[in-house]
């Protein structure tokens, strides 16, 4: 039976002294939040990128190891939609040094990004190359443009 967690403290006690599946679970509660809860696909994710760095260390190549063993347990989660609008929610709230703390845009962010998952579809977010292409940066533009919508109809933005 899958455990459920409705906080990443939870998760981080369950979790105990497991070091990479910590690491794992600080990187995404900053730029996955949805998977933050998520213990079973953090537990899973940290013992196989810890059975591959210990099959390499075995094999004589300890360096190589630690390179496989953080390839393993990031795989897959380089690009962060949550990043981009927490990126785009602060930068209209730093310009104007309004006060809103790091918690009350990260929470914004979080509850606008389903609102927003219809334009990161239209993308090819999984090519690792992606952000280097101009259609990253049209995508960015949309997804400016709809944030400010967003929080227009909400009566947070600040000008």
């Amino acid at each position: 039976m899958k455990k459920k967690f409705t906080t990443v403290a939870e998760v981080a006690q369950e979790i105990g002294v497991n070091h990479l599946a910590l690491r794992l679970l600080d990187y995404l509660d900053q730029y996955h939040p949805d998977l933050a809860l998520d213990y079973d696909f953090i537990m899973e994710r940290a013992d196989y990128a810890a059975e591959v760095r210990d099959k390499l260390e075995r094999s004589g190549d300890p360096h190589g190891a630690s390179e496989e063993c953080n390839r393993m347990l990031m795989a897959d989660l380089e690009f962060s939609e949550h990043e981009i609008i927490f990126d785009i929610i602060d930068s209209y709230y730093s310009e104007l040094e309004s006060g809103k703390g790091y918690r009350w845009v990260r929470e914004i962010a979080v509850e606008l990004r389903p609102q927003l998952k219809s334009i990161f579809q239209q993308y090819p977010t999984d090519n690792p190359e992606f952000t280097a292409e101009v259609a990253y940066d049209q995508m960015v533009k949309k997804l400016k443009k709809k944030i400010k919508k967003l929080l227009q109809k909400r009566d947070e933005l600040p000008f």
